[in-house]
Parts: C-alpha cells; structure tokens; sequence
C-alpha cells in the first residue's frame, strides 16, 4: 500500500520518491535519503527528515565558521580578522580607545630548519592556544602570515593594560617549548597603534602597528626578560617605518590540520607524521605526550623506563601544566617512588588508581608527592616489560572511563613502538661506537678514540700552563716568554711494541698471545695514574699519552712497564724472552696529534735488534720519512708521464658460489722495479692536491681495460675505481667521470665508484650530492670502509647506493666474536632492506667466509680468494 497517496510531503521533499520492502527514499533538499518504514508511520519518517535537515544545517554552519579560521591554528584568518575589526570600528565612538597589536616571532625558520616543518607547526598551535587563554572572548586574535599574528583589542582602559598584555604575550612565546635543544628559545617582536589616536580605520591602524613592529624588531634590548614592545606614537621618526604595502607582505604559505574530531584519529595522525618527520624524536614524543596530558585534562604524564645498569626504573619523559622537565625535587620524589616498586598491569597492560589511599604500601609514595589519581599503560618488548606511560591527576580523584582506558592504549602502542625503535638504535649505535672506539679484545680505546684522548690531555695540560704562566708574570711583574717562566707539566707521545710478537703466536697459539697482549693492556692501565690516554693502535702496537715535568719520568714509567711485563711473562713462559720496544715524541701543543703519534712510532722503528726492553726519543736524526716525501713530491708528475703507476686489479667474488662477479682497481707505483705500496704515496698526493691527477690517469686505464675487453669478447664485469675526498671539493667531477666515460664508449654501468665512509662524515652534503649524480646516469656507487666510523648508522638510511664495503675491521681475527657477528649480520641485513648490496673486504680465512656466506653477504674480495694481480693475469680469469 502507498501510504504517501493522502498524506501531505513535508517541506523540502519533492514528489519523486521510491518505496521498497522496509523503506522509502526521499530526495530532500537535494540529498538522497533512506528512511526505515514501521508499518507506515508518517509522523516518524517527518521527524527522521527533520533531524536530517537540522544535521546537514549544523553542518554548514560548522563549515562556514571553519572558513573563517586558520586551518593550522584554529584562530581567525587575516581576512577576515580584517572584515570583523572593520565593521566595528565603523559603529565605535571617537571617545572609545582600542588597540591593534601585530606580533612577529624572531627567526622562526630557525625552528623550521633545525627540528622540522611538522614540528613548527606544532609550536604554531601550541602559541596560539595560549594566546586565547590570555585575551577576552571579545577580542580579535587571528593568524596573518607564516610566523605573524594580530590581536585586536577593545576597550582598553589605559596604556598599562596594553604594555600587561604586551608583557603576557612575551612570556608566550619565551616559554614556549620548542624541543630540548635550548638555542631555539623563542622570542618576539611587537608593534602596537591605538584608536582613535593612530587611525580611525583598520588600514590606518595596521600601517602604523606595522612601522612600529619593524621599530620593535630593529631597536629591542639584548637579553630583556620582561618586554613590552613599541607604541607608534613612541617613534621618533615614524615615516622611515611605514610602509603602505605592508597589509599584502604577511602570508600564509603552508597551512596544516591534525586530523578529524575523533582524538583518536586525530592522535594517531599526528603521532606517525611527527614521529615519521621530526629530526628530533626526544623533543616529539614531548610534543606528543603533551597533547595527550591536554586531552585527557591532567596534571602530568611520564615515561618510566628500566634503567640499563639497575633494577629499577627511571623516568625518561616528564611533562607536566608548566614545562617540559622535572625539577630535582620531583625527580627525587619520582625516583624514591620507583625505587624497588614493582608496577601491576592487568591482562590488556593497564594500572589505574581512581583514588590514591594510604592502605596500600605502593599508594604511600604517591600519596606523599600528591597524586590524587593514576592511570598507567605498559610498554613490552617481546612479552617483557621495559617501561610504562604514566598519567596523574594531582586535583581530582576520577574514574577512568573504558574511552580513556581505550585511547590511552592506542596511544601507549604508537609511542612506545617509536621508542622501543629509539632504544634500539641507541643500543646498535652504541655497540658500534664500542667497536670502533674501544678494542674487543684488550677494552682499550682504539687509536680512533686516542686521537681525541690525547688532544684533550695535551689542551688541558697546556691551558694550566698558560695559568700559571700568567700568574707567574704578574706576580713578577714580568713579561718573560712562556717558556721561561712554565714549569708546569708537560705531554709525551710513547708508541709501544711487542717485539717478534708474530713468533710468539706461531709458537705459543693465538689464544696465548691474546692473553700476552690483555696481560700487557692491564699493565701500561694500571701504571698510568691518571688512566686516561692509552690505547691500542694495532696488533701488538699500543700507544700512551703521559703528562711529566721532566724527562726521567717517562723513562721510569716504560722501565716500569718493561719490568712488570718481563716479569709476569717469565713467570707464565719461562725460557720466552718478552722484549718491548718503545718510541717517544715530546709534543708540541701548536701541532696536530697525529704528527706526535707519527714521529713516536718513527722511533720506536728505529729501536731494533735490542738484547733487552729498550727505548728511543725522536729527534732531528728521523726526518728519513719527511726526506722520502721529499722524493715523491719531486719525482710524481714524471713518473706519471712515464707510465710508472700500473693497474693492479683484485677479484671480487659471489660468495654463494664463488664466481667472480667484478674487480677493484688499485695502483702500484713501480720505479726502477721496485713495488711502491699506495700507502707509501696516496696520503701524500692527497695532501698536495696530486691525487686527482692520479684518479683520472687510473679512471683512463681503466676505460681501457674495458674497451679492450670489449673488442676482445671477453666476459665484462664491473670494475671499481676510488673516489678521494679532494674530487668533492670539484663542482665539475661527475661531469669530467661522465666525459671520459662516453669518449670510450663504455656503459656507465661496469665503471664502480667507491666511497670512503669517511668521506661521508666530513663531507656529508658532498658526498651525497655525487652520488645521486653518479647513479642518475647509471654508474656503480659503492662505500668503502663501511663501519670505520660510528656515525654509520645515521647516514646508512641517506645513501642511495648500490653497494656498501664493510670494513676490514670487522675481520681482525680467524674466529669473529659474537657482538661482531651480531654488529656485521645487522649492517647486512638493514642494507638488502635498502636494497643494497652487501661485500666484505679484508676476507682472509675460510671461517670469515663460511660466516659472511652464513649472514647472506652478496660479495667478498681478499687474500683468501685472491691477492691484486697485474690485468695479464686477472684476464686469464675471464
């Protein structure tokens, strides 16, 4: 039956309907409706079509009122700020005083730059939610530019009100967190003009609010805590300040939302985009947890974490209504609460409290630092428990309803995700520092680490000097030099060795000569006082930084160590003569370390065919080293033109079945027959500036060897070719690599270029500038020396590269140890989920190899499968 034959439509809905089964849609108001029939009951359909209409009528209210607000910041756009400030001062009376404040934050793209655009915004938000609680709902507060905000304000009493509200919005912006870095404190300028005495209209007033915004800017005092910013009227010279273009220079560039009503999505969003984007992690999760404390209306949240050397937890996170970091006095509070508390979770990781007692032990911690109310999620790492989210309401007891019980979890998942993910990282960067910073084996510092060591010893040293030096000559009244009136202590390089030690391994074991070397690391530890400076450069090569006043002590301090070691060996092998041999340099503070740690190890050189545990000082006599420089400075640029700089190519092998699969290019320098070793020659072309002609007189035979090979038939494989950082500084290198490649008529892609990490690190911007150049026009990119230093981690996600190199380092021994194997196997493993290749150079035993092949590694090149030969002989291979 069609109920609707006798019954009147209801406004808005036209005549074209459809009934079915159970219901009837209607088109109303241009919109479809489907609308359940009970047995024809009109009067419910006709309330069901106004509820509608009431809804979509809300809606477009929200929508235009949405359209007058920054979508960012929630408050007024400039426009129509503009309008609504314009029609009121059309109906204000001359006698009534009103203000029109323009407010600029002090280099904000210092915020953007250095934490992120993601997280400026999120600073955006947080000044103007502050700026709204401190105005009156009659006032006009509107965002106009990128970093610009305007405040309207009506019936100002007096100008001490004005320069109150000035001061308040100063304090915003000082104490608004941005991040824990604290060189990016906000500050603001503002400019102020006041109706009627200023202007009668909006343009008038925002002209000359401008011109005194620009004066605020140009003349505030350094380092003024309490601020009040400019009236117009105050400027001396108003006409150099105006500028009647200024309404069009503010604008608003990017505008962003955190996502819909529902503050579950709203959090979720705005957790994985700041998360995802923020160069600084510690400082968003911050952000973060505020936004959390806002919502859910506390008074604090924290993060609790277990501590890495105790039992306990520790807190790792604190936000609270006014900052951002716990005082000592809450930490010492906190602290005494979480000593020894174990924390209870029910099955799905939550602990609330509605009401904290005293009837319970735990409660009485809380109950003492005033916590009337808790809510507490779990953090898990593989079913164990690392940490919690912890939530206190510090004015009301309050039942946690099951919306915040399920929000709270939602949010604790997102979080802790990121910083388990964080702790992570940190764990993997600090192994890797560990391996490249401190030996495995001896727990000394490596010659990485030494380097900074001894320059800090050497600074420190000098500057007490320098103090003494200075009080000295006062005292005196004297203006000696400092090297007559310093007695102060000195600094000494010692470059230690282990004579024969290779002939103490073959026949003691290995095993015996690494507990020879542990015994000899505790004995130069144990005798330097201050045990710092020591370290383990290499083998059976260790090196000591001692401060003395004269020289007798460095000498009493290696006949010391001669002794002791000579003695506990004798006693552990007896018939084994144990002979060390020691190098020292004095060292000059105006000097770079490396030069006093070179010239120590030219002496210990010296120090040969000794009967007894002896030692030697550098001196004038060991320039032979600085001589040979000499020589090849001299004879470099012949030698070059006549072709004395031979290719030399080493295999690269498939590990999975041991095909070769590429080669590395190394030069030899033969002279008069002779086998020059690029160690002998490369740094020193590097330092004079020679070696970019020797990388492209290597990048040309190369090109060779491969265009022959081509005309031959021969099988191609890729041949790797290295990159020295001195091409960095060269604008025009890719371009050059480019031509010479084309004038050859070979494939980009069977030319490698290899990278050192260290390149990396001390020329990030460069480096990574080439290498997408290089592979945008099909070259090989690899990095060499992979893992050499412990930055690693933070670039391994900017390389765009094809192939990673790890170190030789990683490879010291037969046997790997286990945080090693676990270190390579990780760099593996994030590499292929880069989609990089993997090759491991230094491979010298079958038991690297069985290993490397075990973890997946792509490639190897190394003695164990081949040594670099003349290209006569790497042909016979292809």
């Amino acid at each position: 039956m069609d109920f609707f034959i006798t019954t009147p439509l209801p406004e808005g809905v036209i005549s074209n309907y459809v009934q079915k089964d159970n219901c009837v849609e209607f088109i109303c108001n241009d919109t479809i409706y489907c609308v359940l029939v009970d047995g024809g009951n009109w009067e419910e359909i006709r309330q069901e079509l106004t509820h509608r209409k009431e809804l979509k009528l809300m809606e477009k209210n929200r929508i235009m009122e949405r359209e007058k607000l920054d979508s960012l910041t929630g408050l007024y756009h400039k426009e129509y700020s503009r309008k609504v400030i314009e029609e009121f001062l059309k109906t204000s009376a001359s006698e009534q005083y009103h203000a029109l404040m323009l407010v600029d934050i002090d280099n904000f793209d210092v915020v953007n730059e250095n934490l992120g655009y993601l997280f400026g915004d999120t600073v955006l938000v947080n000044i103007a939610e502050a700026l709204r609680k401190n105005f009156y709902d009659t006032d006009i507060a509107s965002r106009i530019g990128g970093d610009e905000f305007l405040i309207f304000i009506k019936n100002v009493s007096n100008a001490e009100l004005l320069k109150e509200k000035a001061r308040i919005i100063y304090s915003v912006f000082a104490n608004t967190y941005t991040g824990e870095n604290k060189n990016y404190k906000l500050s603001c300028s503002i400019g102020i003009s006041t109706y009627p005495k200023d202007g009668m209209n909006f343009q008038e007033l925002f002209l000359k609010a401008d011109a005194a915004l620009l004066y605020d800017r140009e003349n505030k005092p350094d380092n003024e805590e309490i601020h009040f910013g400019h009236f117009y009227g105050d400027i001396a010279n108003p006409g150099l300040y105006l500028d009647n273009e200024c309404f069009h220079k503010y604008q608003i560039n990017r505008t962003k939302g955190f996502g819909s009503n529902n503050f579950d999505k709203e959090i979720t969003a705005f957790a994985f985009d700041i998360m995802s984007r923020t160069k600084d992690v510690n400082s968003a999760i911050n952000l973060l947890l505020n936004k959390v404390r806002v919502q859910f209306g506390c008074s604090q949240i924290c993060i609790f974490e277990y501590a890495s050397d105790t039992p306990d937890f520790m807190m790792t996170y604190f936000c609270s209504n006014d900052k951002m970091e716990a005082d000592k006095k809450e930490k010492e509070e906190f602290s005494d609460y979480l000593k020894g508390h174990s924390f209870t979770f029910s099955e799905s990781g939550v602990y609330s409290l509605t009401e904290i007692t005293e009837d319970d032990r735990k409660e009485e911690a809380l109950k003492k630092i005033g916590v009337k109310a808790l809510l507490q999620c779990a953090i898990f790492e593989n079913d164990v428990l690392k940490g919690c989210i912890s939530v206190h309401d510090y004015e009301k007891c309050r039942n946690w309803s099951d919306y915040e019980l399920d929000s709270f979890l939602t949010i604790t998942k997102i979080i802790s995700s990121y910083l388990l993910k964080l702790r992570a990282s940190e764990r993997a960067s600090r192994q890797l520092y560990i391996m490249k910073n401190f030996d495995a084996l001896t727990g000394l510092p490596t010659l990485h680490k030494f380097k900074k060591d001894a320059s800090s010893i050497i600074s420190s040293t000098e500057s007490k000097c320098e103090r003494k030096t200075l009080s000295q000559s006062v005292i005196n009244g004297s203006t000696a030099d400092k090297s007559t009136v310093c007695s102060g202590r000195k600094s000494a390089i010692i470059y230690l060795d282990i004579t024969k030690f290779k002939y103490l391994n073959n026949t003691l074991g290995y095993e015996t000569g690494d507990k020879i070397l542990c015994d000899f690391a505790s004995i130069i530890y144990e005798e330097n006082k201050s045990k710092e400076g020591i370290a383990r450069i290499s083998d059976d090569n260790f090196a000591v930084c001692l401060t003395y006043q004269k020289e007798n002590e460095i000498i009493d301090y290696i006949q010391n160590i001669n002794d002791k070691f000579s003695q506990i060996q004798k006693a552990k092998y007896p018939g084994t003569k144990f002979i060390v041999a020691s190098g020292i340099a004095l060292v000059n503070p105006k000097e770079d370390i490396t030069v006093a740690i070179d010239n120590a190890n030219v002496a210990r050189k010296t120090v040969k065919n000794a009967s007894q545990s002896t030692y030697c000082f550098f001196d004038i006599n060991m320039q032979l080293n600085l001589q040979r420089e000499a020589e090849i400075n001299n004879t470099m640029e012949q030698a070059l033109k006549d072709k004395e700089f031979v290719v030399y190519l080493q295999p690269k092998v498939n590990l999975q079945d041991n095909s070769l699969v590429g080669a590395e290019a190394l030069v030899r320098w033969i002279r008069d027959g002779i086998i020059i070793m690029p160690g002998d020659f490369i740094p020193i072309f590097e330092n004079n500036g020679f070696v970019v002609n020797l990388d492209f007189y290597i990048y040309e035979e190369v090109c060779k060897i491969i265009k022959e090979w081509m005309s031959q038939g021969r099988k191609l494989v890729p041949i790797s070719v290295n990159v020295s950082r001195v091409h960095l500084h060269d604008e025009r290198f890719v371009d050059e690599i480019k031509k010479l490649v084309d004038s050859y008529e070979i494939p980009y892609n069977l030319l490698e270029l290899e990278l050192t990490e260290s390149i990396f690190l001390n020329n990030t911007e460069a480096a990574l500038s080439a290498m997408r150049k290089l592979r945008s026009l099909g070259f090989g990119v690899s990095i060499d020396d992979f893992g050499a230093g412990y930055s690693s981690l933070n670039l391994l996600k900017d390389m765009a590269t094809d192939v990673i190199k790890l170190d030789k380092g990683f490879f010291g021994h037969d046997n790997m140890q286990r945080e090693e194997q676990i270190i390579v196997s990780s760099i593996i493993s994030m590499a292929k989920q880069l989609n990089m290749k993997v090759l491991s150079e230094g491979v010298e035993t079958q038991n690297q190899s069985d290993f490397l092949k075990s973890v997946l590694c792509d490639m190897a090149q190394g003695y164990l499968f081949s040594k670099p030969m003349p290209v006569s002989e790497f042909e016979k291979l292809i």
